[in-house]
């Protein structure tokens, strides 16, 4: 019987519901539905290795670090602190509720979570390894084609693709630079494979995601020169122990633009500041408003934030574990690291063909070239839709199945999750969750935030199918007591 960390060996020919995307937010998808539709049957499909963990938390370096401490990690929103609890049931003492630690144990939690669901509901599902690459209405029914060329005919779908991936930074200035000192995707084990011990990495980007690979090559024990090179070269601010004090914003300020928001955040930071406090409390007291805030904001606001503020919320809201960190600035400043503010303006091969040439021009306006022995794209996900080239995202905007939000961020829905086509029809029987509702939400990428869209996607859309429901709540976070053989399996 199938579980959230093997596949099933093909897809069913027809299910009540599939779900598109086996990361976090599919999974949650799953386990919403278990609980309140347990006989609606379910098919996660998902393109890579692993299903479940996700690039999150599955294809990471075994030390690759959350970005949240474990405590506030839980997968279910009655009992936030259940990973933490986890923790001490699997690693006793080994970790505090504070720490930052390993995100593959967050997918084995996760995973866990999961089978316990399926076995507790005696609910159906499946997992297949495949990408769905186009969904065609048929009817009362939506059929699903995958990259394999097989179809599933599903009643409803949940899309939770999670951001796809932009095209490569260097893309329109590659000058015919040999494929193997570029690597796309910096979670692909290639991208580092065989790199020159005493070579030059450039890595292009400066966030969580460039911060993750250059801790992983360290360990690895790779001891070359790296250099990170991004438009505002700054890197993410720390974790702090403790917040302090609690800061409380007045919604209606925040929601008269852009500029009242910045003030008053600025305001508070400053009084927290000058009563001894850390700083960090008024970018945090944010969240809780964020998506109310940015759904009041005209799209002008919107836009405004996005070209002026965006990086310098981003370094303050979405921080790193201080030690990281302190690592990279002892190795700044011995200078075996380089964080570079600029973009690049062409990539080429040297005179000896042996490395690539990156040629960045600064934020000062200059050229400086930085021979490289590989080059590496830790530049995020896709800012635009319009940029992927994710084949059923592209597939859903041209046939007007879906459509762009007003920003091109992601896609559009109704405050339920439900797709909103180019003609402005509700597809009625298909939901959004994740990332891709972040024009229309902003705050979408969190745990909090992803399996609050989970819960209100699955019930609707079960309830919307008939598929008879239940309370919910009368399932709980039980994954101390998941066994690990294969359970959940249809009936």
């Amino acid at each position: 019987m199938p579980t959230p960390d093997r596949y099933t060996a093909e897809a069913p020919a027809e299910c009540d519901v599939a779900i598109v995307g086996g990361g976090f937010s599919g999974l949650m998808s799953l386990v919403r539905l278990a609980q309140c539709a347990p006989k609606c049957q379910a098919v996660v499909l998902e393109r890579r290795p692993l299903p479940g963990p996700g690039v999150a938390y599955g294809a990471c370096d075994a030390e690759h670090l959350l970005n949240v401490p474990a405590a506030r990690m839980g997968v279910f929103a009655e009992r936030p602190t259940g990973f933490h609890e986890w923790l001490e049931r699997n690693f006793p003492g080994r970790y505090r509720a504070d720490e930052f630690v390993p995100r593959a144990l967050f997918g084995r939690y996760l995973a866990e979570a999961v089978s316990q669901t399926l076995a507790d509901t005696k609910a159906c599902a499946a997992f297949v390894r495949d990408a769905v690459v186009h969904i065609e209405p048929l009817g009362q029914r939506f059929e699903l084609l995958l990259a394999s060329g097989r179809t599933v005919l599903a009643r409803g779908v949940i899309l939770a693709p999670g951001l796809p991936p932009a095209r490569a930074p260097w893309r329109a200035v590659d000058e015919g630079v040999t494929r193997s000192l570029v690597a796309q995707d910096p979670w692909d084990r290639a991208a580092v494979k065989g790199l020159a011990p005493d070579g030059d990495a450039v890595l292009v980007g400066s966030g969580l995601t460039a911060i993750d690979l250059v801790m992983g090559l360290r360990r690895s024990g790779w001891k070359g020169r790296i250099v990170l090179v991004s438009r505002n070269g700054r890197l993410p601010l720390p974790h702090a122990a403790s917040h302090g004090a609690p800061v409380v914003y007045d919604p209606q300020e925040l929601m008269r633009g852009v500029h009242a928001a910045f003030r008053a955040v600025r305001r508070a930071a400053k009084e927290l500041a000058r009563v001894g406090h850390d700083w960090r409390a008024a970018i945090d007291a944010v969240r809780p408003h964020a998506q109310a805030v940015w759904g009041a904001w005209p799209a002008s606001e919107r836009q405004a934030f996005l070209r002026r503020l965006r990086p310098f919320w981003e370094i303050h809201r979405h921080r790193a574990p201080a030690h990281l960190l302190e690592a990279i600035e002892r190795e700044r400043a011995a200078g075996t690291i380089e964080v570079v503010a600029g973009a690049i303006a062409s990539l080429r091969m040297d005179a000896a063909s042996t490395h690539a040439e990156v040629v960045v021009r600064t934020a000062h306006g200059s050229l400086r070239v930085i021979r490289a022995s590989r080059v590496i794209n830790c530049s995020g996900p896709a800012m635009s839709v319009s940029e992927t080239l994710d084949p059923l995202l592209g597939s859903l905007l041209r046939m007007g199945f879906a459509l762009a939000d007003r920003l091109g961020l992601g896609l559009r829905t109704d405050r339920e999750g439900r797709l909103i086509g180019a003609d402005g029809t509700v597809q009625r029987r298909v939901r959004l969750v994740g990332a891709l509702r972040r024009g229309e939400l902003w705050e979408s990428t969190a745990v909090p935030e992803l399996r609050a869209q989970a819960a209100v996607a699955a019930e609707s859309l079960a309830q919307e199918l008939g598929c008879g429901t239940v309370d919910r709540r009368a399932f709980t976070d039980r994954s101390d007591s998941a066994p690990r053989g294969a359970i959940g399996g249809c009936a």
